[in-house]
């Protein structure tokens, strides 16, 4: 990893340890810079503004799940595979603890909706996510429902709707698997 690569990572981890401890509201380049031990300058070289920076995490997050699929995509082949590895990857995601990662995710989302604009990456990013769903050999209908049960786990889990336990979110993980071999 490059150094300019391995600065900005740390950056972003330091952020997310400042929304994770103190909440979005205390996000400021000065509480990032301090987190990770850099100087403010050091930090404004990487991000510019608390929205380059909240973008930077956002970017953070949709990386660590396309990772995720990926992963996943290689225990998966034929119709459905990048379908199920959606599922897997929003059943258990890999790269942090479903716990942290929901609360870093609300922040985000929170902090991103005071300025739509930083949501544009994710809103993207779920725009190739439906297109290779639509093309993952799956009735586009079918893969699309899926998704959208992904999706709104997804934000049950998110924001503490009624997220089902571990032994029911299980159950549905295995139960959208099924229903992504049902229709190939």
């Amino acid at each position: 990893m490059e150094q300019g690569t391995t600065t900005k990572r740390r950056i972003l981890d330091a952020a997310e340890e400042v929304v994770l401890r103190d909440g979005v509201a205390h996000l400021t380049l000065d509480a990032a810079a301090t987190e990770a031990g850099l100087s403010k300058g050091g930090v404004l070289y990487h991000y510019p503004t608390r929205d380059a920076l909240v973008a930077g995490m956002v970017t953070k997050i949709i990386e660590e799940f396309e990772e995720d699929i990926e992963r996943e995509l290689c225990s998966s082949d034929g119709p459905g595979a990048f379908t199920r590895a959606y599922i897997r990857s929003t059943m258990a995601p890999g790269t942090a603890t479903p716990d942290r990662q929901d609360r870093l995710g609300a922040a985000l989302i929170a902090a991103a909706a005071a300025e739509p604009a930083l949501l544009l990456p994710l809103q993207e990013a779920a725009g190739r996510w439906q297109t290779r769903l639509e093309g993952d050999g799956l009735d586009p209908t079918v893969a699309t429902v899926l998704r959208l049960a992904c999706d709104g786990l997804w934000l049950c889990d998110l924001f503490g709707l009624a997220p089902p336990s571990a032994a029911l979110r299980s159950r549905v993980g295995a139960e959208l698997e099924a229903m992504s071999t049902m229709s190939s």
